[in-house]
C-alpha cells in the first residue's frame, strides 16, 4: 500500500470499506465488541469499543493505517458485532473471545507455559514438600512461581536440610519399613518410622512456610531462642545443629533479598515494541526475593498498538494461569487499568494493584527489565530464523508458528529402539525441553519405523508432564507418516499442523520433498531459507536420536554382563564401576584387586573372576 489513497483503494479495500461502513451504521454509538471475519469464515480480529460506530469508522481511512492494519482490513469479508450494557462488559467479552478464538491479528499469549512452584501438601498428618508445575486447588500451599528453576532447587535443598521435611509420595511414605537414603544424608527426619513426633514435625512445617513467605526474622528469632536454651542445658551438639540452620537462612537472605517489601509479592513487567514483534520481560519477586525472570515473545501485535495496550492485554491473559501478585509494576501507564483489575478479580477472586515504577527501587528494577526486554527484542529482530518462520506461517493460512516439535526414531533391527522430540520455540532450539522416549520391545521387534513413530507420538500426547501444545509437528517421512501422525493427534484431540520431510530416491540433501497433511507436496529451492531451516531441525532430531540410541546400547551391554553375575546387586555394581571406571577394567582385575572395593569379599571376588575367565575359555 504505497502512494496516494486512489492507488491504494483497489477492489479488496473498496469491498472492505463498504462492509465496515454498513456495520458501523448498524452498531451505532453503543459499547460492545466486533469480530472481523475473512472469506474462509475465520475470525481474524476481535476488538472492543465504548462507541462501536466511531471505532469501526477509524478503519476506513486506509492511508492512515499501519501496514499490518492495512493487511488485516484487506482480508475482511464480514463484520459481526455484539452490543453490551457497559464498557467493562465489552472489555471482559473481548478478552474471553480472544482466548477462545485466538484471532491472528490480536495479541496472543501462549497460555500453556507453566512455572514450577514449591508446594507444601497438608492433606496428610505429616505434610510433604515438593516441586510442582501449575496450580491446583487440593488443600495445598503453593509458593512461587519460580521461573529460575535453580533458585527453586536451592530453596528446596536448604529447607530440607534445615527442617528435615519429607518429599516422598504418600504411598511410599506409608509403606516404609526402614529409613530411606534421605534420612541418612540428613534431609529428612523419617516421620514414616516415628523418628520425630508429630508436634515437632508440624513446628518444622510452620518454620518452612514462614521462610517461604518472607518471615525470616520470625524463624531466626525462634531458632536463636532454641539455640540459647540448648546451650543453657549443656546440649552443645543440638545447639550446633540449630546454629547451622540459622546460617542457612542467612545464606538465603544474602543471595536473594532486594530491599523491597518483604510482605508482598511483586511482579515487574516491561514492554519493548518493535515493528512486527514485541517482547514482554517479567521479573518475579516473592517476599522480597527475586525468584527469577522470564521473557515472552509476541509476534503478532498490531503496529498501531502502543506498549501500554500490549501490557494490558498481556496482564489479562497471563494472570489467569499464574499466581497473582499483590502488586504489578509496569514501565508505562495503561488504559482501562481499573477494568483490568476488576477483570482479574472476577476471574480469580484476587485483588491486585497496578502501578508505574517511576520512583526509588521500583524504578531501578523496572529500568533493568526494560533494558532486558530491549536486548531480547534486538536479538529476536535479527534472528536468522525469522524469515522461514514467516514463510511457514503463510503456508498454513497466516497462523502463528512459535513452537515446533520435530520427531525421529533410532534402532538397529528393532533393538534398543528409542524416539526423540526436538523443540524449537521463541526463535531458537530449546534443548532443555527436548524429550526422549523408550519404545517398548513389542512395538520395536518388527522393526517397523511407522509403528515406532506412532508409539512415540502417543506417548508424547498422552504425557501429563508435557503441557505445551505445538503449532507445528515435523515428521521424518512422507505421506504414510504424516497421515498416521494426523490420525493420532486427531484421535487424542490434539489436532495441529503437520508436515513431513521426505527424502527422494537418491537421498541427496537439499532435494527433500515437503509433504502436507492434505496430501499436497512441494519441492523448495536448494538455497531456500525455509528448506535449510527444516533440514536443520530434521538433522538435529536425527543426531539426538542416534546419541540416545548409543547411550541405550552401551547401557544394555553393561547391564547384560554385570547383572548376570550372582550376588552382584546394584550397590556392589556401582562400587565396582566407581572404583575401576569401566567394565573392561573390571574384566582385567585380579582377586586381590577386586577385594580392595568395599563390599567385595574374597568369595565375591572369586565369583567375578571366574565369570569373566569363563568367557575367555
Amino acid at each position: 500500500m504505497k502512494g496516494n489513497l486512489t492507488h491504494a483503494m483497489d477492489q479488496k479495500f473498496i469491498y472492505a470499506v463498504t462492509i465496515i461502513q454498513d456495520a458501523a451504521q448498524n452498531a451505532g454509538l453503543n459499547p460492545g465488541i466486533y469480530k472481523m471475519i475473512d472469506k474462509k469464515h475465520k475470525v481474524i480480529y476481535v476488538g472492543k469499543a465504548k462507541h462501536l460506530k466511531n471505532r469501526l469508522l477509524s478503519y476506513i481511512h486506509i492511508e492512515k493505517l499501519a501496514n499490518r492494519l492495512k493487511m488485516m482490513v484487506s482480508n475482511i469479508a464480514k463484520i459481526e458485532f455484539t452490543i453490551t450494557n457497559s464498557e467493562i462488559e465489552a472489555f471482559i467479552l473481548e478478552n474471553n473471545l480472544i482466548k477462545q478464538l485466538k484471532p491472528f491479528y490480536n495479541i496472543l499469549l501462549k497460555d500453556d507455559k507453566t512455572f514450577p512452584y514449591i508446594v507444601i501438601d497438608e492433606t496428610s498428618d505429616y505434610p510433604r514438600i515438593f516441586k510442582y508445575r501449575t496450580i491446583k486447588t487440593m488443600g495445598n500451599n503453593f509458593f512461587g512461581p519460580y521461573p529460575a528453576v535453580n533458585t527453586l532447587h536451592d530453596m528446596l535443598k536448604i529447607i530440607q536440610k534445615t527442617f528435615l521435611l519429607r518429599s516422598c509420595t504418600d504411598n511410599y511414605f506409608s509403606n516404609r519399613q526402614r529409613p530411606c537414603l534421605q534420612y541418612f544424608i540428613k534431609r529428612c527426619s523419617a516421620p514414616c518410622l516415628g523418628k520425630i513426633s508429630k508436634d515437632e514435625y508440624i513446628k518444622c512445617i510452620d518454620f518452612a512456610k514462614n521462610l517461604l513467605i518472607g518471615k525470616d526474622e520470625t524463624v531466626r528469632t525462634s531458632l536463636i531462642e532454641q539455640m540459647r536454651e540448648a546451650s543453657k542445658n549443656l546440649e552443645f551438639e543440638k545447639a550446633a545443629v540449630i546454629r547451622d540452620k540459622i546460617k542457612s537462612i542467612t545464606e538465603i537472605q544474602a543471595k536473594q533479598y532486594v530491599q523491597i517489601s518483604k510482605t508482598s509479592s511483586i511482579d515487574f513487567i516491561a514492554i519493548a515494541k518493535g515493528q512486527n514483534t514485541s517482547v514482554v520481560f517479567v521479573s518475579f519477586f516473592r517476599s522480597g526475593r527475586n525468584v527469577g525472570s522470564e521473557k515472552f515473545i509476541i509476534q503478532n501485535s498490531l503496529e498501531s498498538m502502543d506498549e501500554s495496550a500490549i501490557a494490558g492485554s498481556f496482564i489479562m491473559q497471563f494472570y489467569l494461569n499464574v499466581t497473582i501478585p499483590s502488586v504489578i509494576v509496569i514501565n508505562k501507564n495503561i488504559e482501562n487499568k481499573e477494568h483490568i483489575i476488576n477483570y482479574i478479580f472476577t476471574q480469580c477472586k484476587i485483588k491486585t494493584k497496578i502501578i508505574v515504577g517511576n520512583k526509588g527501587i521500583y524504578k531501578k528494577i523496572i529500568d533493568s527489565c526494560v533494558n532486558n526486554a530491549q536486548i531480547q527484542l534486538s536479538k529476536d529482530s535479527s534472528s536468522e530464523y525469522q524469515k522461514p518462520l514467516i514463510e511457514l506461517s503463510h503456508m498454513f493460512g497466516d497462523v502463528k508458528i512459535n513452537r515446533i516439535e520435530t520427531y525421529d526414531n533410532s534402532h538397529i533391527q528393532g533393538t534398543n529402539a528409542c524416539g526423540v522430540m526436538i523443540v524449537f520455540e521463541d526463535g531458537k532450539l530449546k534443548r532443555e525441553k527436548n524429550r526422549r522416549f523408550n519404545i517398548d520391545k513389542k512395538t520395536a521387534n518388527d522393526g517397523d519405523d511407522l509403528n515406532m513413530m506412532k508409539f512415540v507420538l502417543q506417548k508424547r500426547f498422552k504425557s501429563k508432564s508435557i503441557v505445551e501444545k505445538p503449532d507445528l509437528l515435523i515428521i521424518d517421512g512422507g505421506k504414510a507418516q504424516v497421515h498416521a501422525a494426523q490420525q493420532i493427534t486427531e484421535t487424542l484431540e490434539q489436532k495441529c499442523n503437520i508436515i513431513g520431510i521426505a527424502k527422494q530416491n537418491h537421498r541427496r540433501i537439499g532435494d527433500e520433498k515437503i509433504v502436507f497433511a492434505d496430501g499436497k507436496e512441494i519441492n523448495l529451492e536448494r538455497d531456500s531459507l525455509l528448506l535449510n531451516f527444516l533440514i536443520m531441525l530434521r538433522n538435529e532430531a536425527h543426531k539426538t536420536a542416534i546419541m540416545f540410541h548409543r547411550k541405550k546400547r552401551t547401557k544394555g551391554l553393561l547391564k547384560s554382563e554385570l547383572d548376570e553375575i550372582n550376588f552382584i546387586g546394584s550397590i556392589r555394581k556401582k562400587k565396582l564401576l566407581e572404583h575401576f571406571g569401566s567394565i573392561e577394567n573390571i574384566k582385567k582385575a585380579s582377586i586381590e584387586d577386586l577385594k580392595v572395593v568395599q563390599g567385595i569379599k574374597n568369595h565375591y571376588a572369586k565369583v567375578i573372576v571366574d565369570f569373566f575367565n569363563r568367557g575367555r575359555k
